[in-house]
């Protein structure tokens, strides 16, 4: 049995890992020295990966990078950076992304990654889901507008893809019909609506907006409840010695470990071309829902691990709406340098280990 303080230390311990492996990594980083990142939603998981590599780079190369870390919930956010909070180069905004932003430093960079947290939360909320990706992109946008502003990175979605028939991996250049009508895909036409709003404000004002879509990402820091794929496997073995599939497991996805998929956004931000999208994806990482549940389980060797069928659950509609494929080509985001480190088994290893499984 894991102490909840050896759990924390262990958490904390691969999160440090993981930003100074970032910190190191081959990107133009003078770009960033002395400038003022802001990074909206930075208590998500993601997001806050961002705070932690841009602060690292400062401990080992002294760049100057100062951090404004946009959040709503002040509590969770004083706990998840209280390392840094008494730091001269790091900054606390407490307020909703959905509410004007007024912020008197300069900022350089705009990181817009404030977004619904999971699965469950946008499907019981699209209301909230819909404002939260439209009105929290427009007032970072309109903040954009009076600073001197670098580079505007939005951090959309795989989503924005929908259904593409004959399934496919999807390129930069896709899309595909999305049910307007349908509550369900109100993240999904949020992230569309806000593309093209970026293009709108590159169109109009210049802004230097530069759009990345991510696949499936796994790493620590995301709730157990959250509802998606990798995490639900996790808190099912946590709980119980088996993973129970909703569906017939065949359905593709794509799976890659944090740190390459933010090296994937700051590749895209830092060398990208405004106006551009680029896919956060590897193509190494493509595995079938029931692949992804029996490599997960293989992985755990002080208790096994049963992979069986809840067939209960096979008409949800959570299960019978989803797309039967979803992958994606890295081609345009390698053309600027980029490419994956770790395997789908030292991703899921990585993200195992974090949550106390290995």
């Amino acid at each position: 049995m894991i102490s909840i303080d050896n759990a924390y230390y262990n958490m904390q311990q691969i999160i440090n890992e993981d930003a100074h492996i970032l910190a190191q990594t081959d990107l133009p980083w003078e770009k960033l020295n002395d400038k003022t990142v802001l990074i909206s939603g930075a208590n998500g998981y993601i997001p806050a990966y961002f705070v932690h590599v841009f602060m690292a780079h400062n401990d080992i190369y002294e760049s100057g990078i100062k951090v404004i870390a946009l959040c709503r919930n002040k509590e969770r956010a004083i706990e998840r950076f209280n390392k840094y909070t008494h730091r001269d180069d790091f900054l606390l905004h407490i307020q909703d992304v959905c509410d004007p932003i007024q912020i008197e430093d300069d900022i350089h960079y705009f990181i817009h990654a404030a977004s619904p947290a999971g699965i469950n939360a946008r499907n019981i909320e699209p209301v909230s889901t819909f404002n939260a990706n439209i009105l929290g992109c427009l007032n970072m946008l309109k903040l954009s507008t009076k600073k001197n502003t670098e580079r505007f990175l939005f951090v959309s979605s795989v989503d924005v893809y929908g259904i593409l028939s004959p399934p496919r991996r999807f390129v930069e250049t896709d899309s595909s019909a999305l049910d307007c009508m349908n509550p369900r895909n109100a993240y999904a036409v949020s992230k569309l609506a806000a593309e093209n709003l970026c293009a709108c404000f590159l169109a109009q004002h210049g802004v230097p907006i530069v759009v990345v879509r991510p696949f499936q990402i796994m790493g620590g820091g995301i709730a157990l409840d959250d509802g998606r794929l990798h995490i639900d496997f996790i808190s099912q073995m946590l709980s119980s010695d088996k993973i129970m599939l909703k569906s017939d497991g065949q359905a593709k996805r794509t799976f890659m470990y944090i740190t390459d998929a933010v090296m994937g956004m700051l590749t895209a931000m830092l060398n990208g071309s405004p106006g551009e999208a680029y896919n956060i994806v590897d193509e190494n990482g493509e595995a079938s829902v029931l692949e992804l549940a029996q490599l997960m389980a293989s992985l755990v060797s002080r208790k096994k691990i049963e992979v069986g069928f809840d067939y209960e659950k096979r008409n949800a509609i959570e299960v019978t709406s989803a797309p039967s494929v979803t992958t994606g080509d890295s081609g345009k985001l390698r053309e600027l340098g980029w490419q994956a480190k770790l395997s789908l088994k030292d991703s899921a290893s990585r993200m195992m280990r974090y949550y106390g499984l290995l």
